[in-house]
C-alpha cells in the first residue's frame, strides 16, 4: 500500500483544532490522548496507514451528530474533536483513498446506515 499523506486542508483542520483547544479553559478542552495524537499527525502531514483512514471514518461516522451540538458554533469540544480527526475534508479524503485502495472493505463499510449518513453529509457540505 502506498503511504497516505494528509492533504493541506486536512492538516489545517487538525492544526486549528489544536489551537482552539489550547486557547480554551482546561475544563473545556476535550480530546482524548488518541485524538490529540491524531491531530498532531494530521497537522504535521505525517503519512497514515489504511488502518488509520478506517479509524478516521469510524470516528467521523459515530460523531456526525456532534455537529448539531449546542456548542458547535462556539467551537466547543465536539467542534475541536471533529476537526482534530480531519473534519469534513478528512472524511472526504479517507473515503477517496479507501475507495481506491481498500475497495472491498469500503464496500462493506459503506452499507452501514451511519456511514451512509456521513457520506451524504460530506457530499452536501462540498457544494
Amino acid at each position: 500500500m502506498p503511504p497516505f499523506r494528509p492533504p493541506v486542508t486536512v492538516a489545517r483542520n487538525a492544526e486549528r483544532a489544536l489551537e482552539v483547544r489550547e486557547a480554551a479553559p482546561p475544563s473545556q478542552r476535550g480530546l482524548t490522548a488518541v485524538g490529540i495524537a491524531r491531530a498532531r499527525d494530521l497537522g504535521n502531514r505525517r503519512n497514515v496507514s489504511i488502518a488509520t483512514l478506517r479509524r478516521m471514518l469510524g470516528y467521523l461516522s459515530r460523531h456526525l451528530v456532534d455537529k448539531q451540538g449546542a456548542t458547535w458554533g462556539e467551537r466547543g469540544k465536539g467542534w475541536v474533536a471533529w476537526h482534530a480527526w480531519g473534519g469534513d475534508a478528512g472524511g472526504r479524503w479517507a473515503i477517496r483513498e479507501l475507495r481506491r485502495n481498500d475497495a472491498e472493505w469500503f464496500e462493506t463499510w459503506s452499507r452501514g446506515a451511519r456511514n451512509r449518513a456521513l457520506m451524504r453529509h460530506l457530499r452536501r457540505e462540498r457544494r
